[in-house]
Order: C-alpha cells, then sequence, then structure tokens
C-alpha cells in the first residue's frame, strides 16, 4: 500500500486567499473553557469566541497543532509546548460540524486526517491474533525505531505493539465486557509521526482506524519498567481501543456530550489497562526531579485539583473524576453506563440518543443504591484528600499520595466565621480549610447555604493520632445543608471543607458558615442519608452526662437492633445503623436519655 503525500497545497491555498485572516490583538481574547487543556487550542477557541477566526478556520488551526505545525498561524504558537494527549476529541468536533462547513474546508481536513507525508512503500504486519492490521515504515519522517532482536525483519516496536493490541482488546472487550469493534476483518492501525500529539481515532465507515505516534521520542516521562518509549507505545494503544469501542455504541453522537466524556473515559482506561505506567500523572500533574518529587504547582491547569470550581466533565485532565468511580465500585460500573447509553442510542423512540451521560450514571449508581449528588460530593473529597502531606488512613484514591495537593480557595483562622462564596458553575466546587484552635469549646459544625437548589457539603477532620474522619451532606432538593460534628477541637490538627454545586443545569452563589456548638438539650437529627442502602448515620446531642440508649424498630415495633446503650458525656454523637439482611420499608430510631423519649422514621429501599 502507498500512503500518498499530504497536500499541503490546499491549505497553501486558502492561507494566501485570506482564509485564515486574523484580525484583533490576542490580548483582546475573551476568555473561554477550553476542550483540550492545551494553551494553542485554547487561544484558537478564544479567537472564535471573539469573532476574529471562522470556525471553518478554527478547526483546521485545531488540528494543525497536533498534525501538522506547518499549518499553525504564529499567532497561535506558544512557549507552551506541552503535547496534546489525543486528537480525537478534535477529529469529533469536525465530524459534529461537517455539514455546516465550506466545501474546501471539509476537503482540506479529511486531506490532512486521511493523508500523511510517507517517503517509502508502507510495509504490513498482522498480530498474532490476526484482529488488527499494522501499516509501518522503515525510513523517512514516519518510520518507526529499527530495533530488531529477533531477526525477523519486523521491527520490535511493531511486533510489541501488535502483542499489546491483541492483549488490550482481549481485556477490554473480552474480559471486561466493552462493546466489540471488530468486524471480523483485521483492523487498521498506523504509525504516523504526530507532530504533538499521542495519536487519534478516526471514523472510517462503519468502523475506524487508529494512528499512533511512530516512536514517542522525547515525549513525557512515565513509571513503565521498559522504558518512557514502551509506556507511551502501550497507553496510547489502550487509549484509542476505547475510543473505538465508544464508535460502535453510538457513532459519537447523542446527547451524552461525546468529545468531553469519551476523552476522560479513554484516558482512564490506561490505568485500568496499564497501572504500572502511570502516563496520566503528567495530565494532572508533571515531574519536577529525578527524585521522583511532583511539583505541585505545576499540576494541569484544568485538573481537578487545580481548579475544582471548572464544572465537570472536562477531558483527559478530568481523569481523576472517572476513577473515583472506577475504584469505588469497580469497572464493571463504566461498563453498565455504556450498555445503558448504548440501550439509549438502539431505542425505536431515538434515532440518536437522548440519554446525556450523567442520566446514565444516574441509573447505574441508583442500581448499586447510591445517587450522584452524593457520589459527586465523595468524589471531590477523595480530589481535597490527595497529595503527599493531607493523605489520610483509609480514604481516598489508590494512588492518592502521588497525586498534587489541591488548590484551597478560602482559609478560615478564628470560628465562629461565615464565607459568602464564589459564584459556583453547576457540578463545580470549592475547597477551604479550617485551622482548629485549642481555645474554643464545643465541637465543630458547618452550614451551607445556596441561591439554588443542590449545594451540599463535605468535612474531613485530621486527628492528632493520624487517623481522620469524613462527613458528607447534600440533596438535590434542597437550598441548605448542616453537618454538626462528634470531634473535639483539641484532638484536631486540621479540618478541610468542600462546598459543591450539584445542581447540573444551574450556577449559584452560596454561604458557608463555620461556627463552635455546644448542645443545649437533648435531641436527635434525621438519619443522613434517608432513604438509604443499607446504611445510615444517626446523629444526636446531650446536655449533661447521662444514661443513653439508642435503638431500631420496624413497623411493628419490635426491635430491630440496640445501636448504643452506655453513659455519655454533654455533646454531639453520631450511630450508624446496617440495614444489610433487613427488608425494604419504615423503621424507627428511639433516643432514649433518663425521662426524655425522642423517636424518627426512616426508609431502607434495596
Amino acid at each position: 500500500m502507498i500512503l500518498r503525500k499530504l497536500n499541503i497545497g490546499i491549505f497553501l491555498l486558502l492561507y494566501s486567499a485570506g482564509f485564515f485572516f486574523w484580525a484583533d490583538a490576542l490580548a483582546q481574547v475573551q476568555q473561554v473553557h477550553s476542550h483540550s487543556g492545551h494553551t494553542s487550542i485554547q487561544l484558537i477557541e478564544e479567537a472564535e469566541a471573539n469573532g476574529n477566526i471562522t470556525k471553518d478556520q478554527a478547526i483546521i488551526q485545531k488540528l494543525a497543532v497536533g498534525l501538522n505545525s506547518e499549518l499553525l498561524r504564529p499567532e497561535f504558537k506558544t512557549e507552551d509546548e506541552s503535547t496534546v494527549k489525543c486528537m480525537t476529541p478534535v477529529v469529533m468536533e469536525f465530524y459534529e460540524m461537517k455539514d455546516e462547513l465550506q466545501p474546501q474546508t471539509v476537503s482540506a481536513v479529511e486531506e490532512m486526517l486521511f493523508n500523511f507525508t510517507a517517503s517509502s512503500e508502507s510495509l504490513e504486519y498482522i498480530s498474532p491474533s490476526g484482529r488488527f492490521k499494522f501499516f509501518y515504515e522503515t525510513d523517512g519522517r514516519n518510520a518507526v525505531p529499527l530495533d530488531d532482536a529477533n531477526g525477523n525483519s519486523v521491527p520490535d516496536y511493531v511486533e510489541k505493539a501488535a502483542v499489546m493490541a491483541d492483549s488490550s482488546y482481549s481485556y477490554q472487550i473480552k474480559t471486561l465486557g466493552f462493546k466489540d469493534f471488530y468486524t471480523g476483518e483485521p483492523y487498521e492501525i498506523y504509525f504516523r509521526n504526530f507532530v504533538n500529539a499521542y495519536g487519534q481515532t478516526r471514523p472510517s465507515g462503519s468502523t475506524t482506524i487508529i494512528d499512533i505516534h511512530n516512536n514517542f521520542n522525547s515525549f513525557p516521562e512515565n513509571n513503565h519498567p521498559e522504558g518512557n518509549q514502551l509506556g507511551a507505545l502501550y497507553v496510547t494503544i489502550a487509549h484509542e481501543l476505547k475510543h473505538a469501542s465508544q464508535y460502535v455504541v453510538n457513532r459519537w453522537t447523542g446527547n451524552y456530550g461525546s468529545r468531553d466524556w469519551t476523552e476522560m473515559d479513554a484516558t482512564m482506561m490506561e490505568e485500568v489497562v496499564h497501572p504500572d505506567v502511570d502516563d496520566y500523572y503528567n495530565y494532572i500533574m508533571r515531574y519536577s526531579d529525578s527524585n521522583g518529587w511532583w511539583d505541585q504547582s505545576n499540576a494541569h491547569p484544568s485538573s481537578i485539583f487545580k481548579r475544582p470550581n471548572n464544572p465537570t466533565p472536562g477531558q483527559y485532565w478530568h481523569v481523576s473524576w472517572m476513577l473515583y468511580f472506577q475504584e469505588k465500585f469497580g469497572i464493571d460500573f463504566w461498563v453498565d453506563v455504556w450498555d445503558e447509553i448504548s440501550k439509549d442510542f438502539q431505542s425505536v423512540n431515538s434515532s440518536s440518543g437522548e440519554l446525556t451521560f450523567f442520566d446514565a450514571i444516574n441509573l447505574v449508581l441508583q442500581q448499586r443504591g447510591a445517587k450522584l449528588e452524593q457520589e459527586h460530593l465523595s468524589n471531590h473529597l477523595w480530589h481535597l484528600a490527595s497529595g503527599p502531606f493531607l493523605s489520610p488512613i483509609d480514604f481516598g484514591f489508590e494512588d492518592r499520595e502521588n497525586y498534587p495537593e489541591s488548590t484551597i480557595k478560602y482559609s478560615v483562622g478564628f470560628v465562629p466565621e461565615t464565607i459568602k462564596g464564589d459564584s459556583l458553575e453547576p457540578m463545580a466546587a470549592n475547597y477551604i480549610d479550617v485551622k482548629p484552635s485549642l481555645a474554643l469549646l464545643g465541637q465543630p459544625a458547618v452550614t451551607v447555604t445556596g441561591n439554588v437548589k443542590g449545594f451540599g457539603v463535605g468535612i474531613i477532620g485530621y486527628f492528632k493520632d493520624g487517623t481522620a474522619d469524613v462527613r458528607i451532606r447534600v440533596s438535590k432538593d434542597e437550598l441548605s445543608q448542616r453537618i454538626q460534628t462528634t470531634w473535639d477541637w483539641a484532638d484536631l490538627t486540621d479540618i478541610k471543607v468542600v462546598v459543591v454545586n450539584t445542581n447540573q443545569d444551574l450556577k449559584g452563589s452560596y454561604e458557608l458558615e463555620v461556627s463552635s456548638i455546644i448542645p443545649d438539650g437533648v435531641a436527635i437529627t434525621q438519619n443522613y442519608p434517608n432513604p438509604f442502602n443499607p446504611t445510615t448515620q444517626i446523629g444526636f446531642s446531650v446536655d449533661d452526662r447521662k444514661d443513653v440508649k439508642l435503638e431500631v424498630y420496624d413497623t411493628a415495633g419490635r426491635k430491630v437492633q440496640t445501636l448504643m446503650d452506655t453513659e455519655l458525656n454533654r455533646g454531639f454523637y453520631t450511630a450508624t445503623f446496617d440495614g444489610t439482611g433487613l427488608a425494604s420499608g419504615v423503621y424507627f430510631y428511639r433516643l432514649v436519655t433518663g425521662n426524655s423519649v425522642l423517636t424518627k422514621k426512616m426508609v431502607l429501599v434495596k
């Protein structure tokens, strides 16, 4: 097969005709949310948003960032030489808007995507399983490394890529159960000397074709034991094969927000398939020195760690958001999410899919007895509890100690204090630091009140004995949430607070009150969460030293469990009720202290 030379003449003709007209200075650009995280692409998107370039010009310039720097205008070239993780989101964007573009733009983009410079006849190699056909060159700009340890005239680089494609396919599709893209004919993969990208997946009829970098020389470091080059090669194969699987689900169409979600998903698959590479570290943070320390200030500018106030989803830099669900619920969680999207896309009631990604996540969470707003808040707590200094025992990401520390928006040095917080976009958050004081009496409490429904609050207490405790409160139907802790200020070294807007449609502002409360009576609070499955927490307070009994009953008045029967000092307390083994329904919990009896009901839903 002869790969035709890229026809740059189309681009030069458009360029000379003023097709790439640049009107205003970059200093006047409007700030926009970039869908790539790369500085050059953000500049292009800002120029388009300000009307300085057309969408036709913008799509070509975005592709030029990763595929052909000769076509990138000087105004969009920056000192930021960071690599574009994947060009597939830009490819998706092109196909989404293809019918709106001028014919010469479509021709130019397709020429860029489907053809590239080749200095010799391309060679072919079939993977051991027969599922993949690799096209490679041994000289010219697209040449692969020529090392050939077994002397069979096939470069080791190509053979290892083929073995890894078979292995990654087998794991993702056959073992995990993601949608199969194999048609019976060998799937085509090309080695290509991208200017500044790992790879891309592009449509080809009813299937797709993958391009991956021909050598990965001078790419960011990773932790693979065989070296950076093979580490980058392996995770790129896993990444792009996941895009191929996504494509057969719904052709990258529908209402689920393909460009953002699919890139997060493919980046997550790198960690699932190759947990020893950690290439994604480069896109939530970057190496600082040869000793393995990370430059915490140099985290990806759009990562959740750096900017929790950016709404979810982003793209590959928000991969940690998806890893939360994978680590907490298992990879089957995401298999089920894609199954929900597939069922929706194939529905007789929908020609293109009406389900959003959040809708699909909600459905799968409900199947597991969980709620999106609670998990999103907990997800942010995992991000806040990361970094070498804030990773508590048994809470958060598996790699939390290797992750960067998060950006703290506000600090509270004196209690009580009230913070009037930023306006938060849907699904965005602020992180707050509270410094304990030995002079404080009572126990810490936080209250968040938003001007739209759905604001929630989470709190982590770090204790002097090296342990940590976590509390969350959120409801999509309420304006205010309050957490009364059972902690003593004298036992704490630090308190971290997350305020999150879980409203998916409206941005809103909030007020956060941090206080210290001394109970002045016997009280019992509504259990949280409620309804619950299978566990819930019950909070109560006593105003002086008392004998306390806390019991749970069913609707027939039969005692189900005694949660507490002891003498307690004045303060706030929490007990956990586990409904495992019980039937769904209404239950009552009763607090008895001397002559006082307080009762509330709760609902177990399985």
